[in-house]
């Protein structure tokens, strides 16, 4: 599992088991079949929690999650994000290239089909004398 899929695992347990969330963070895991560092699974919550996901009772050292959690899973959560990022990221390299590439190979051939253009146009009217080698 990716890290945004595990974060979507353990919003999941949390908001199938709201009234049976363990006290701590490597326990949430755990229960949500994850197997990963305690270090890990504390960093993931103080992220849920920053993200607005989750909310802790400071008193008891408890977790819950909030509707905001359940509605964000609903609308594909971390994964679905992620997948939304990749796409903005590829978008951004294309128009990088567009910006570096294309556009002043547009500029120059522009320029060049001007000149030949009037070029052509001095011609007709005899300004310019067309030498044939």
């Amino acid at each position: 599992m990716t890290k945004h899929q595990n974060l979507d695992a353990i919003l999941k347990y949390m908001s199938e088991n709201k009234g049976e969330i363990p006290l701590r963070p490597e326990t949430i895991v755990s229960n949500a079949n994850l197997g990963f560092e305690k270090s890990d699974s504390y960093m993931m919550l103080r992220m849920l929690l920053n993200d607005g996901y989750v909310y802790d009772f400071k008193e008891q050292t408890r977790y819950g999650i909030l509707y905001k959690g359940i509605i964000f899973l609903d609308n594909g959560g971390y994964t679905l994000e992620h997948k939304i990022n990749k796409r903005k990221m590829s978008a951004e390299k294309v128009s990088d290239y567009v910006n570096f590439i294309v556009k002043p190979l547009g500029i120059i051939t522009t320029i060049i089909g001007v000149l030949w253009a009037s070029i052509k146009i001095l011609e007709f009217f005899g300004v310019v004398k067309h030498h044939i080698y």
